[in-house]
């Protein structure tokens, strides 16, 4: 009986153990999934936050207010012009950016619109007129510090800007408000006045041959280059007050003298170094050399600088030259004729053989 109370006594303890094991693995089982319950809900709760905050951001953000200003549309009327100019030609329509609604961002909403003025030709100068007697301005940078210059209405950006000049002794002619040479001086050395300080300028006067200010005198025209042999160093100046006046006094000193030629000021302009960034032509009478300045301008210009050319009470061929000068470098032509600003396609009308004299 001993051996079989014995056998059962083992049983007995063999169920208590395992019931103990059953018992612990039960409740670590009930631990872990509560454990597992309480992280569920952490992360679900970060979730939730990290939403409510994405979602409240925005209403802290100050909202920009849009206040909106609509210029009155205003109809321009074609300017006066005698009757053989205005044969032809027709009323420049109103400017495209009149009816435009001129748009300013604000931080605070504002009880008014502000307006904004309104040039309604950007390619002059605030306050230009077509009339050389009003006043053509000078540019002085092109508003974010990169430099600028404009010439007779003719705006250009750049830091490097070199003018070309006809002083031939038809430029002593007149022409409605003085001569033509007065008029020139008066606006080159307004658009000499204007340039900032951090650029740099030259003027290379022309007729029978080119010279600038540096070339030795007296006769600096004889003086100059002929267009052949090697080519003069022409200099940057920088546009500092002084050495502005001193290039204002030689241009005012300067008389007219000879015939007319392109070439050779055009080719001292495009060997300069470093090269301009802005060219200004201006001439007044037919150039013996119009052909070969035609001819080699791009060879010269290799850069591709446009050149904007103004043709100075000059209809006809030697206006039509010009315009093929600034078309082939992609500058702009203008024209002046009996004291009126003309330019786009009214200027190419007078550009025909049949406004040769």
């Amino acid at each position: 009986m001993q051996p079989q109370l014995k056998l059962t006594r083992t049983s007995s303890k063999l169920a208590d153990r395992q019931m103990m094991v059953e018992n612990a693995l039960a409740a670590q089982h009930k631990k872990e999934s509560i454990q597992s319950m309480i992280v569920a809900l952490v992360i679900v709760a970060l979730i939730g936050a990290i939403l409510a905050l994405i979602a409240i951001l925005p209403s802290f953000r100050e909202t920009q207010v849009i206040v909106s200003y609509t210029p009155k549309v205003i109809k321009e009327e074609a300017p006066d012009r005698p009757a053989d100019m205005a044969k032809g030609m027709k009323p420049k329509p109103a400017s495209s950016s009149s009816g435009m609604a001129r748009v300013i961002a604000a931080n605070v909403a504002a009880s008014i619109s502000v307006p904004v003025p309104e040039n309604v030709d950007p390619t002059r100068p605030f306050g230009i007129d077509d009339d050389f007697n009003a006043g053509f301005g000078a540019g002085d940078g092109d508003g974010d510090g990169g430099g600028g210059s404009s010439f007779f209405g003719t705006k250009r950006n750049g830091k490097r800007v070199v003018y070309i000049v006809d002083f031939s002794l038809s430029m002593e002619s007149d022409c409605p408000g003085g001569t033509r040479i007065a008029l020139l001086k008066k606006e080159l050395i307004n658009s000499i006045s204007g340039l900032s300080e951090n650029m740099n300028f030259n003027v290379i006067y022309f007729s029978h041959h080119a010279w600038t200010d540096e070339t030795p005198g007296p006769n600096q025209a004889d003086q100059g280059w002929n267009g052949l042999g090697t080519v003069p160093i022409v200099s940057w100046k920088p546009a500092s007050k002084d050495v502005k006046n001193e290039s204002i006094a030689k241009v005012t000193s300067t008389a007219p003298q000879g015939n007319t030629g392109w070439y050779a000021p055009l080719k001292m302009a495009f060997s300069m170094i470093p090269p301009p960034d802005i060219v200004y032509l201006l001439s007044d009478g037919e150039a013996n050399d119009s052909n070969m300045a035609m001819d080699q301008i791009e060879t010269m210009n290799s850069t591709g600088i446009p050149i904007d050319t103004i043709a100075f009470e000059l209809p006809g061929t030697p206006a039509y030259e010009l315009s093929e000068i600034a078309k082939k470098t992609g500058g702009s032509f203008v024209l002046y004729y009996e004291g009126k600003r003309i330019g786009g396609e009214a200027a190419k009308k007078f550009t025909g053989s049949e406004y040769d004299k």
